[in-house]
């Protein structure tokens, strides 16, 4: 996993929790992001159309989980069984350095690949802290399927008015601002959550421009 979004990802759990959906996508850049999080159906979010606008070098589906760290479920002596350790975790008797929570996320990189990886982590009244992440396996197919998608072009964005076309700098404000809208609104239509991420000094512009009301977060990366 590159260090740049794996950075990015301890941000995620940090300043939104995942709790209320259980998974999130990503589609981002260095500069600029968006995360949607949606309970089950998917398919209100035009994810496709999202990619090809904000030309994202990462894709990723994030989901908090539960991994067991010893072979046998204490509670059954026997083999873990799906679902069986965020259910050890929740029991008042649970043992430390039985289960941890993790990020699982699959991933495409434009510039490095992709894959799966499992990002461990603790919270605590200390804060969160973070292992490294370890590669678990090959890339879900509709991330992949995202990552593949060709990116508009923003040197060919026609201008409202019909006048010409959007210099380049205004084109990129105007694809990455109504993505973001039109994320997070279906999104938040869908009972789920969205935001968008950016870094400064990129932030100011997208506020000059009008990111209300989506949240912007700022990430010093």
């Amino acid at each position: 996993m590159d260090s740049w979004f794996e950075t990015f990802c301890q941000e995620l759990v940090i300043r939104r929790s995942l709790e209320r959906t259980g998974q999130a996508l990503v589609l981002a850049r260095e500069d600029f992001g968006v995360v949607l999080q949606v309970a089950a159906d998917w398919s209100v979010v035009p994810a496709a159309a999202l990619a090809e606008g904000l030309g994202p070098r990462w894709v990723g589906l994030v989901r908090a989980a539960v991994m067991p760290l010893v072979e046998a479920d204490p509670a059954t002596g026997t083999e873990w069984q799906p679902g069986a350790a965020a259910g050890y975790r929740a029991r008042p008797d649970a043992v430390e350095g039985v289960v941890t929570d993790v990020l699982v996320v699959d991933l495409t990189d434009t510039a490095r690949g992709s894959g799966q990886w499992v990002l461990p982590y603790r919270a605590d009244d200390s804060g969160v802290s973070f292992a490294a992440a370890v590669r678990a396996g090959e890339c879900a197919d509709g991330v992949l399927a995202l990552g593949a998608l060709d990116p508009r072009d923003p040197g060919r964005i026609p201008a409202p008015d019909g006048s010409g076309l959007l210099s380049r700098a205004r084109a990129r404000l105007t694809l990455d601002l109504g993505g973001a809208q039109l994320g997070v609104q279906r999104a938040v239509d869908a009972d789920g959550d969205g935001f968008a991420y950016a870094t400064e000094p990129y932030a100011t512009q997208l506020r000059e421009a009008g990111i209300d009301p989506v949240e912007l977060v700022t990430l010093d990366l």
